[in-house]
Protein backbone atom coordinates (compact mmCIF):
# COMPACT_ATOMS: atom_id res chain seq x y z
CA UNK A 1 0.00 0.00 0.00
CA UNK A 2 1.75 3.10 1.26
CA UNK A 3 5.35 1.97 1.40
CA UNK A 4 4.92 0.87 -2.26
CA UNK A 5 3.35 3.45 -3.21
CA UNK A 6 6.12 5.78 -1.99
CA UNK A 7 8.92 3.48 -3.27
CA UNK A 8 7.27 3.78 -6.64
CA UNK A 9 7.52 7.54 -5.70
CA UNK A 10 11.22 7.60 -4.91
CA UNK A 11 12.31 5.53 -8.22
CA UNK A 12 10.12 7.89 -11.08
CA UNK A 13 12.09 10.85 -9.01
CA UNK A 14 15.40 9.57 -9.71
CA UNK A 15 14.53 8.28 -12.80
CA UNK A 16 13.39 11.78 -14.17
CA UNK A 17 16.84 13.24 -12.55
CA UNK A 18 19.76 13.71 -15.21
CA UNK A 19 22.75 11.73 -14.52
CA UNK A 20 25.52 14.08 -13.91
CA UNK A 21 28.55 13.23 -16.21
CA UNK A 22 31.99 13.99 -15.49
CA UNK A 23 34.78 15.05 -18.40
CA UNK A 24 37.42 12.74 -18.98
CA UNK A 25 40.91 14.27 -16.90
CA UNK A 26 42.55 14.40 -18.81
CA UNK A 27 40.59 15.70 -21.92
CA UNK A 28 42.76 13.12 -24.94
CA UNK A 29 42.99 13.62 -28.19
CA UNK A 30 42.04 10.58 -29.31
CA UNK A 31 41.46 8.73 -32.96
CA UNK A 32 38.17 8.57 -34.45
CA UNK A 33 35.95 5.78 -33.88
CA UNK A 34 35.75 3.39 -30.95
CA UNK A 35 38.27 0.45 -30.00
CA UNK A 36 36.78 -2.82 -29.47
CA UNK A 37 37.75 -5.95 -28.12
CA UNK A 38 35.69 -9.57 -29.51
CA UNK A 39 34.61 -13.05 -27.95
CA UNK A 40 33.08 -15.78 -30.25
CA UNK A 41 31.05 -18.28 -28.46
CA UNK A 42 30.97 -20.44 -31.40
CA UNK A 43 28.72 -22.82 -33.11
CA UNK A 44 25.08 -23.54 -32.06
CA UNK A 45 23.67 -24.66 -29.97
CA UNK A 46 26.36 -22.78 -27.71
CA UNK A 47 25.15 -19.49 -27.30
CA UNK A 48 25.58 -16.11 -25.59
CA UNK A 49 22.47 -15.94 -23.24
CA UNK A 50 22.96 -13.11 -21.75
CA UNK A 51 24.87 -10.31 -20.55
CA UNK A 52 27.17 -12.16 -17.56
CA UNK A 53 27.96 -14.88 -20.74
CA UNK A 54 29.34 -12.22 -22.93
CA UNK A 55 31.21 -10.88 -19.82
CA UNK A 56 32.57 -14.43 -19.24
CA UNK A 57 33.84 -15.15 -22.78
CA UNK A 58 35.14 -11.53 -22.86
CA UNK A 59 37.60 -12.60 -19.84
CA UNK A 60 40.65 -10.20 -19.52
CA UNK A 61 39.18 -8.69 -22.34
CA UNK A 62 38.88 -10.34 -25.28
CA UNK A 63 40.73 -10.40 -28.60
CA UNK A 64 41.20 -6.90 -30.22
CA UNK A 65 39.35 -5.99 -34.00
CA UNK A 66 38.75 -3.62 -36.26
CA UNK A 67 37.98 -0.14 -34.36
CA UNK A 68 34.15 0.33 -34.71
CA UNK A 69 33.40 3.60 -36.87
CA UNK A 70 31.06 4.70 -34.07
CA UNK A 71 27.75 3.71 -33.34
CA UNK A 72 25.75 3.49 -36.55
CA UNK A 73 25.62 -0.03 -37.24
CA UNK A 74 21.75 -0.54 -38.68
CA UNK A 75 20.33 -3.68 -38.46
CA UNK A 76 21.77 -6.61 -40.96
CA UNK A 77 20.67 -9.35 -42.73
CA UNK A 78 21.07 -12.56 -40.80
CA UNK A 79 24.24 -14.14 -41.96
CA UNK A 80 26.23 -10.49 -42.46
CA UNK A 81 28.97 -9.91 -39.75
CA UNK A 82 28.65 -8.20 -36.74
CA UNK A 83 29.91 -4.90 -36.04
CA UNK A 84 33.70 -5.77 -37.32
CA UNK A 85 33.72 -9.26 -36.20
CA UNK A 86 33.65 -11.58 -39.16
CA UNK A 87 31.11 -13.94 -37.66
CA UNK A 88 27.43 -13.09 -37.75
CA UNK A 89 26.38 -14.55 -34.37
CA UNK A 90 27.04 -15.25 -30.88
CA UNK A 91 29.23 -12.52 -30.64
CA UNK A 92 30.40 -10.70 -27.81
CA UNK A 93 32.06 -7.16 -28.10
CA UNK A 94 33.43 -4.62 -25.25
CA UNK A 95 33.48 -1.49 -26.89
CA UNK A 96 36.06 1.64 -25.15
CA UNK A 97 36.01 5.08 -25.93
CA UNK A 98 35.35 8.69 -25.60
CA UNK A 99 32.11 10.81 -26.84
CA UNK A 100 32.25 14.17 -27.45
CA UNK A 101 29.65 16.67 -26.26
CA UNK A 102 30.21 20.13 -28.01
CA UNK A 103 28.50 22.11 -25.62
CA UNK A 104 27.39 21.99 -21.57
CA UNK A 105 23.52 21.33 -20.88
CA UNK A 106 20.92 18.68 -20.23
CA UNK A 107 20.98 15.79 -23.11
CA UNK A 108 18.95 12.78 -24.10
CA UNK A 109 20.68 9.90 -24.64
CA UNK A 110 18.95 6.55 -26.38
CA UNK A 111 21.09 3.66 -27.40
CA UNK A 112 19.59 0.96 -29.68
CA UNK A 113 20.52 -2.98 -29.76
CA UNK A 114 20.01 -6.14 -31.31
CA UNK A 115 20.73 -7.63 -28.90
CA UNK A 116 21.97 -7.15 -25.54
CA UNK A 117 23.69 -4.34 -24.23
CA UNK A 118 25.48 -2.42 -21.14
CA UNK A 119 26.37 0.95 -21.57
CA UNK A 120 28.16 3.64 -19.46
CA UNK A 121 29.05 7.22 -20.09
CA UNK A 122 30.91 8.43 -16.99
CA UNK A 123 30.05 5.10 -15.25
CA UNK A 124 26.32 6.51 -15.47
CA UNK A 125 24.44 3.74 -17.17
CA UNK A 126 22.60 5.06 -20.58
CA UNK A 127 21.32 1.78 -21.98
CA UNK A 128 20.83 -1.70 -20.69
CA UNK A 129 18.82 -4.51 -22.11
CA UNK A 130 19.88 -8.36 -20.99
CA UNK A 131 18.42 -11.03 -23.72
CA UNK A 132 17.22 -11.07 -27.28
CA UNK A 133 15.48 -8.39 -29.12
CA UNK A 134 15.30 -6.98 -32.48
CA UNK A 135 16.35 -3.61 -33.32
CA UNK A 136 14.86 -1.91 -31.08
CA UNK A 137 15.35 1.45 -28.76
CA UNK A 138 16.58 0.31 -25.23
CA UNK A 139 15.36 3.63 -23.36
CA UNK A 140 16.07 7.30 -23.18
CA UNK A 141 17.90 8.61 -20.40
CA UNK A 142 18.80 12.72 -19.70
CA UNK A 143 22.36 13.38 -18.85
CA UNK A 144 23.90 16.63 -17.51
CA UNK A 145 27.18 17.63 -19.20
CA UNK A 146 28.60 20.09 -17.42
CA UNK A 147 31.36 21.15 -20.22
CA UNK A 148 32.05 20.67 -23.87
CA UNK A 149 34.67 17.94 -23.94
CA UNK A 150 35.32 14.15 -23.73
CA UNK A 151 33.25 12.06 -21.74
CA UNK A 152 34.64 7.95 -21.21
CA UNK A 153 32.18 5.68 -23.00
CA UNK A 154 32.01 1.97 -22.26
CA UNK A 155 29.72 -0.45 -23.72
CA UNK A 156 29.72 -4.54 -23.25
CA UNK A 157 27.28 -5.95 -26.30
CA UNK A 158 26.23 -8.91 -27.69
CA UNK A 159 25.08 -10.73 -30.52
CA UNK A 160 23.20 -14.19 -30.02
CA UNK A 161 21.70 -14.94 -33.35
CA UNK A 162 19.62 -13.32 -36.75
CA UNK A 163 20.42 -9.64 -37.59
CA UNK A 164 22.48 -7.45 -35.45
CA UNK A 165 22.15 -3.53 -34.52
CA UNK A 166 24.13 -1.20 -32.48
CA UNK A 167 23.13 2.61 -32.35
CA UNK A 168 22.94 5.91 -30.35
CA UNK A 169 20.16 8.94 -30.53
CA UNK A 170 20.81 12.09 -28.85
CA UNK A 171 19.71 15.59 -28.09
CA UNK A 172 19.37 18.90 -26.28
CA UNK A 173 16.70 18.31 -23.71
CA UNK A 174 13.54 19.05 -25.71
CA UNK A 175 14.52 19.55 -28.86
CA UNK A 176 14.39 16.55 -31.94
CA UNK A 177 16.93 14.11 -31.10
CA UNK A 178 19.38 12.64 -34.29
CA UNK A 179 21.76 9.55 -34.35
CA UNK A 180 25.01 10.64 -32.50
CA UNK A 181 27.30 10.87 -35.82
CA UNK A 182 30.28 9.12 -36.21
CA UNK A 183 32.80 12.13 -35.32
CA UNK A 184 31.18 12.33 -31.62
CA UNK A 185 33.00 9.42 -30.94
CA UNK A 186 36.91 8.80 -30.27
CA UNK A 187 39.40 6.14 -28.88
Amino acid sequence: GILAAASLLLASAAIAAPLKLKPASPQPSPKRGLAVSYAWGGMPPARIQGLSAARGLLGGGGKAGRPLRGLDYADTNEGDPVLTHPEHFNVAANIRGYIKFDAPGIYELETWSNDGISATVSGQTIGHFDGRQGCEANQRVEVEVPQAGWYDLRILYFQKYGSACLMMKWGKKGQKMSWVPNSAFGY
